[in-house]
């Protein structure tokens, strides 16, 4: 058996596949040569990365031809398009969109010379690149090596090169002596996968902060440097931040923190100019609590048993049963505290049997059943004999809250909202006190750090005898739910906010608002706007009140909420 011949080197002129002219080689890297190729069959310049044939293993053909079909369902204007992968003399062939332009590495230097970026010009990289990361996770791919040397600034739009192939490169860094063993750069990498490898979503995006961060202090980060250590002004090189919004700079500081479940998802940063668009709060990239997909057609003309599900979402008096579904299997169905009812829900203040629920072409009715405590829509304060409420509506049945929603026990879904619900109070969406306190706290690390005010603003709704009630009632209840939703709309609001303020519960009748950025003058101005605009939405026997408790440095933020 004779070995093969190998191939001549790749150089400019050679054709590869009867198909690519090669053009000039545009760097090398751990798994092959990348060269400016021109494709004879489209008429175009492609971008050709060839893996050398000493650099594979037995699988990677079909390793990367999964990661191809990956790559290529992401398609977005900020990441590099991946046409196709075929075999050819010098091994496997990727052909990839040809990016005019420079990297960011590059781009940084020469701006470097120039006396540093200007905010509006950090805001549409910024916003550019964490769009093209979002893309990238929405279709469950991680990146894996994210840096400024695999982001392309070309005209017009900033470009996320060399993604969707994590395990490509963690097998070529396998085969390089004092390589990290799971590929990407140590430089760019969050404290646990320096610890433990293995790159993730939470890894990009401190990777994706760490890009952003070179570009405020136009210096390479060492492996394991921590920004967040000492103060922002005293390690930045140009003042970017000067022109940005406080929220701006905070996505930066929150991307950086060791913690991974405290950065914020890539889809929900934001980077613009607040004073020139609309600031309406549907606009801020909050945590909801997803209710899945609408049923379809189908489900709505026919009842489908189990296509709709009760999730119970708030129980005053039985908080274990918080996050449990109730499929819905019968078109009609009787809910109640009872062991003979078809939903059954162990809380005290729902009746043995205290409604009856119809399906209705898609929608729910809840006939109450001359419950002692009552049944009450979704905003309203008074009892109802009849409710009918749709796919993602809440309706409350003496002190426990119900969400219909369209998955079923134990979905993908169902674990989301389990999530959702251990961090967050289901009566009124704010923060529970655990993780208030980590949110407050990091609200008053990023305001030293950042040298700018923190004050928490504490509410509290008073019932008749304008005393606080360590046993709300019913009314009550509904009140702060109403009051606690209205009251952080309208402060992220009147504040401009680019990101959800940290909000949450601390009693049973009191919430607190964390307010940066802003003097102690702006912030008692914006509680007394709020309070106005909320204390009409009331019932007369009720009064919302607010003090504001400002922040020290060197006093834990979590010491402001009581």
């Amino acid at each position: 058996m004779t070995n093969r011949t190998p191939p001549p080197p790749i150089t400019p002129g050679t054709v590869i596949n009867d198909r690519y002219e090669i053009r000039l080689s545009l760097g090398k890297g751990g798994m092959g040569e990348v060269f400016l190729a021109f494709d004879r069959s489209t008429q175009q310049e492609v971008a050709l990365k060839v893996v050398r044939e000493e650099s594979r293993m037995p699988g990677d053909d079909e390793a990367l031809r999964q990661e191809l079909l990956l790559a290529r369902s992401v398609a977005h204007p900020n990441v590099c398009k991946v046409f196709d992968l075929a075999p050819s003399l010098w091994g496997p062939i990727l052909v990839m969109e040809k990016i005019a332009g420079q990297t960011l590495h590059t781009h940084i230097r020469k701006k470097k010379a120039q006396g540093g970026y200007t905010a509006d010009e950090f805001r549409k990289i910024a916003a550019e690149v964490c769009s093209g990361l979002a893309a990238i996770h929405a279709q469950g791919l991680v990146h894996g090596d994210l840096k400024p040397g695999n982001v392309m600034v070309s005209e017009g739009r900033t470009v996320i090169l060399d993604f969707g192939f994590a395990q490509e490169r963690a097998r070529a860094s396998a085969r390089r002596p004092g390589a990290p063993p799971d590929g990407g750069t140590p430089n760019y990498m969050s404290p646990e996968r320096l610890r433990n490898g293995g790159a993730s979503v939470d890894d990009d995006v401190y990777a994706m902060v760490l890009t952003l961060w070179e570009m405020w202090t136009c210096r390479v980060p060492e492996p394991g440097y921590k920004p967040r250590a000492r103060p922002m002004r005293q390690q930045i090189m140009f003042d970017v931040p000067a022109g940005l919004a406080t929220d701006e700079v905070k996505q930066i500081f929150r991307g950086m923190n060791e913690d991974p479940t405290m950065r914020p998802q890539a889809r929900h940063l934001r980077f613009f100019n607040p004073t020139q668009l609309t600031t309406s709060p549907i606009q801020l990239p909050r945590e909801r609590l997803e209710p899945g997909p609408p049923p379809g057609r189908a489900q709505t003309a026919a009842f489908t048993p189990g296509a709709q599900s009760l999730l119970i979402t708030y129980a005053t008096n039985a908080p274990e049963i918080v996050g449990q579904i109730l499929p819905l299997d019968k078109p009609i169905m009787t809910l109640g505290r009872r062991a003979d009812q078809d939903l059954v829900i162990p809380e005290a203040t729902v009746s043995g049997q205290h409604a009856l629920l119809r399906c209705q072409s898609g929608s729910w009715t809840i006939e109450d059943l001359g419950s002692t405590n009552g049944s009450y829509a979704e905003f309203g304060f008074e009892r109802k004999s009849q409710i009918t409420f749709m796919h993602n509506g809440e309706v409350q049945v003496g002190e426990c809250r119900l969400k219909l929603v369209s998955f079923g026990p134990e979905s993908p879904s169902h674990k989301r909202a389990r999530q959702y619900l251990a961090k967050r109070d289901g009566l009124t969406g704010l923060l529970v006190r655990e993780h208030l306190m980590k949110a407050i706290d990091e609200d008053g690390l990023f305001a030293e750090w950042a040298e700018v005010n923190v004050q928490v603003a504490r509410y509290e709704l008073r019932g008749p005898n304008r005393q606080v009630s360590e046993r709300p009632t019913i009314l009550e209840m509904l009140a702060l739910r109403k009051a606690a939703q209205r009251v952080v709309d309208l402060t992220e609001m009147l504040m401009l906010s680019l990101t959800p303020v940290v909000a949450g519960r601390t009693g049973p009748l009191k919430f607190v608002v964390s307010m940066v950025g802003h003097s102690l003058e702006e912030a008692r101005h914006v509680v007394e706007q709020v309070l106005s605009q909320v204390q009409g939405t009331l019932p007369d026997s009720l009064e919302l009140t607010a003090t504001i408790v400002k922040g020290e440095p060197g006093r834990p933020a979590r010491t402001l909420l009581d």
